[in-house]
């Protein structure tokens, strides 16, 4: 579990890290052409994903019970993929790019699930 726990918290950082930078690079993978204000919006959304990410390694690093920060990125994973097929069923069916991202957020749910039933 602390594996899982660490490799979404590094992820978080990193990924964070890379759209507050670099939100123009972030945009051109997203598929935006975003102006200044939707620069701005990049830029505070993967500072807070960056955050989100250093508290998730602080935890656990710290945690004895990684069990509910694997809890955590299963509901956060879980609900990237919801947004996605709300998206899909609320703006119509889209690029290959979105269905790759729900089947890896399936996958990468299902190995939380794992991990927290071999931890038990």
């Amino acid at each position: 579990m602390k594996l899982y726990n660490l490799s979404n918290s590094l992820f978080y950082i990193l990924y964070g890290l890379f759209g507050a930078f670099m939100p123009n690079g972030m945009a051109k993978v997203m598929g935006w052409t975003p102006d200044l204000l939707g620069l701005h919006q990049i830029r505070a959304i993967c500072l807070a994903m960056a955050a989100l990410g250093l508290a998730g390694f602080i935890t656990a690093r710290q945690s004895a019970n990684q069990a509910p920060l694997v809890k955590v990125f299963i509901l956060l994973t879980l609900a990237f993929m919801a947004g996605r097929v709300l998206g899909l069923v609320l703006d119509g069916f889209g690029p290959v790019q979105s269905y790759a991202e729900i089947t890896f957020e399936i996958f990468w749910s299902v190995i939380g699930g794992l991990a927290l039933k071999r931890g038990r």
